[in-house]
């Protein structure tokens, strides 16, 4: 069974179908496409009736599960989960939790500390409060996750590479995109 993925590699498992091309959401113009962030090969279908079941059959069949719902103007939207790869998503997500259900939690920052103790805030070009950083949980032998908002999510994506720092200090505000920012006091490499 395949196991879709998002265009970073990481499991993804959602999808939704809806209408596309019609009137005010009237059958007869149209048509169902099948949208998601994920691998998972295009699908489309005219939108001749509300009737829908044939499509959900249809993903059913081939391993999703499907909810039917309705969109602004009334017409049917679809909104779908891959079985296989939500099973791998939810046993990865049991595996993690376990392996932290005791972590300690802190802040990493990825690159170095500023020398001056202050980070840029690159949308604004100013400087923060101090350094930025993101809230983490750190097992006993020091490996870590991170714990991200959707909005630090792509912060965090953008900085994974540069070597990983444990930041400790005092919290002394709240960067543009929401991290804490910190007086740091000393890190320690990972």
């Amino acid at each position: 069974m395949a196991i879709y993925r998002d265009a970073i590699g990481n499991p993804d498992s959602k999808a939704t179908i809806s209408v596309f091309g019609a009137k005010y959401g009237q059958p007869g113009n149209g048509y169902f496409a099948f949208k998601s962030t994920n691998d998972a090969p295009y699908r489309r279908w005219d939108y001749l009736s509300r009737d829908v079941s044939h499509i959900v059959a249809e993903m059913e069949a081939d391993g999703w599960q499907c909810s039917v719902n309705k969109d602004g103007y009334g017409a049917p939207r679809i909104d779908c989960t891959h079985i296989a790869t939500q099973a791998v998503i939810d046993e990865a997500k049991k595996a993690s939790d376990t392996k932290f259900a005791n972590a300690e939690r802190g802040f990493i920052r990825f690159g170095s500390v500023p020398k001056n103790g202050y980070s840029i805030n690159h949308r604004d070009n100013t400087q923060e409060a101090g350094v930025s950083a993101f809230e983490a949980e750190f097992t006993a032998d020091n490996d870590y996750r991170v714990l991200v908002t959707p909005v630090l999510e792509v912060t965090y994506y953008s900085v994974i590479d540069r070597p990983a720092f444990r930041v400790y200090g005092e919290k002394v505000g709240t960067g543009a995109d929401g991290e804490p920012v910190l007086k740091v006091s000393h890190t320690v490499k990972l």
